[in-house]
């Protein structure tokens, strides 16, 4: 079950404007592969080329090693089946007639539908969540009914290959989800190939491990998540600064775009502040504070936590200190001329073991050098202690030494800004 695709050289091109320029990749079987990219970059032509419903004007597209163009229609459609952007309703045949059309590949002249077609048909609605409207008219359903019905019709071919071409746009979150997890149990009960179409990247990595980016008519990154979705990638594909971060509940990777540009920001508070530490946890209070316009600095950090990305993607002063081991004597000394210089110091809400604690020996310099420090979320440091306790008690005596405690990270952002000489907007 499931098949192989191999895309070499594939070129089209609409009124001499090409849309696929030599686009090549592979996907082997039973993958499950999400295409993403801008608007315009290709996903749904090259979805068409390879269900052909398109001609491309150039390259080959092999199933299982075989040449596309050399299929009969049938035999394509027995293979693959194709869930697109949207539905026409112009004819008025019930649900269960549409789901049914998903068997015409298996029906002849002498061979009509039966029990078994019937019961893929049944089974197919009951994974849709249409089966209470089999007897309704296709053309009285919402846009989101006729997506599930469409679905329900693909699963009904039996296919080892589906195509999915932005299947959750007129869907809302709970169909969304249940479209790509029943997509997702396809392909990993029956081993069926996916490729799907999606814009929505923050969803396409909770259902599928493999993307690839597509950006000015070719294949831009492809592989797993973390080597596909970077900031880098997302800035030449989409044409936005964005940021990469862990999800702090479930790890899952995800994209956050930075509103506004450096330009824009760069006068509007213009505070200087040193956040530390980096880590997933800290993303949101490095996100907000840029986009209010303050001058970040930030450490100190692994080079491969996110929030030292963060730092080399917006050009700030960042401390980068080797993962597991300890700060020698000149990232200390970096560190404190970062928090010297800044007009502020925040601690975002990250959790803190033995190893972390004791960059805080210049903090406290700095906090007794008169330097303004704001704690955010001390309330909830005990769940993110995990050195004992000796986070809390530190803590405690920084608060105690004047440093500010601060619940959430906008509260954080109103005493910037208050202190910056701005009202709130």
């Amino acid at each position: 079950m499931g098949l192989t695709i191999d895309v070499h050289g594939l070129k089209v091109a609409y009124e001499s404007v090409p849309v696929l320029d030599g686009t090549e990749f592979s996907v082997d079987r039973g993958d499950l592969v999400a295409l993403l990219g801008a608007n315009g970059a290709g996903k749904s032509t090259l979805l068409r080329c390879i269900s052909r419903i398109l001609q491309p004007t150039a390259g080959q597209i092999l199933l299982d090693g075989q040449d596309l163009k050399s299929l009969k229609s049938r035999e394509a459609a027995r293979l693959m089946a194709v869930v697109p952007q949207e539905t026409a309703a112009d004819f008025d045949f019930t649900v269960e007639d549409i789901v049914m059309m998903g068997r015409f590949p298996y029906l002849t002249r002498f061979r009509k539908e039966d029990l078994h077609d019937r019961e893929v048909v049944r089974r197919a609605m009951e994974m849709t969540g249409v089966t209470h409207l089999a007897e309704r008219s296709i053309a009285q359903l919402s846009g989101g009914e006729k997506q599930r019905v469409v679905m329900a019709r693909a699963l009904a071919q039996q296919p080892e290959l589906l195509l999915l071409d932005e299947p959750t746009a007129n869907l809302d979150i709970g169909y969304q989800s249940m479209l790509l997890e029943l997509a997702s149990r396809l392909n990993r009960e029956e081993g069926v190939t996916v490729i799907a179409a999606i814009h929505d990247i923050n969803l396409a990595v909770h259902h599928f491990n493999r993307f690839i980016l597509l950006a000015g008519g070719r294949v831009l990154a492809s592989g797993r998540a973390d080597e596909v979705i970077t900031a880098e990638n997302i800035r030449k594909s989409y044409g936005v600064p964005a940021t990469t971060f862990r999800h702090p509940l479930h790890g899952v990777l995800q994209v956050s775009v930075i509103r506004g540009d450096k330009t824009r920001n760069a006068g509007k508070i213009g505070l200087r502040v040193h956040v530390i530490g980096g880590g997933e946890e800290a993303m949101p209070t490095l996100e907000l504070l840029y986009q209010k316009g303050c001058r970040l600095s930030v450490g100190p950090v692994s080079a491969q936590d996110s929030g030292c990305r963060f730092a080399h993607f917006n050009s700030l002063p960042v401390v980068i200190v080797p993962p597991f081991t300890m700060m020698n004597r000149e990232n200390r000394d970096e560190h404190l001329r970062l928090m010297r210089e800044a007009d502020a110091i925040v601690v975002p809400p990250i959790p803190f073991g033995e190893g972390n604690l004791p960059l805080f020996t210049e903090v406290e310099v700095a906090l007794d050098e008169g330097k303004p420090l704001y704690i955010i979320d001390f309330a909830g440091l005990p769940e993110r202690d995990y050195s004992g306790g000796k986070a809390v008690e530190l803590f405690r005596r920084l608060l105690d030494k004047g440093a500010s405690g601060v619940e959430r990270v906008d509260d954080l952002i109103k005493v910037i800004k208050q202190g910056g000489g701005e009202d709130d907007d």
